[in-house]
């Protein structure tokens, strides 16, 4: 069984690390086109999708551990 600071401590740093993955996303929207052109739009936007699906999922699971 985990302590309760081992998981304040893991939720913070999922916090931090998806927020800074969102908070990423407009600068790679600019390349996005380009990026569809060499590999491919269904790649890049799939990728794009899950890119965000996990940065998103971070925050939710860290807001949701740091309430509890």
């Amino acid at each position: 069984m985990e302590s309760p600071a081992t998981t304040h401590t893991v939720a913070t740093v999922a916090l931090t690390l998806g927020a800074a993955m969102v908070v990423a996303v407009p600068a790679a929207t600019d390349f996005l086109f380009t990026w569809a052109q060499m590999y491919g739009a269904v790649l890049v936007y799939l990728a794009f999708a899950e890119y965000l699906a996990v940065a998103v999922g971070l925050v939710r699971w860290g807001v949701g551990q740091l309430r509890s």
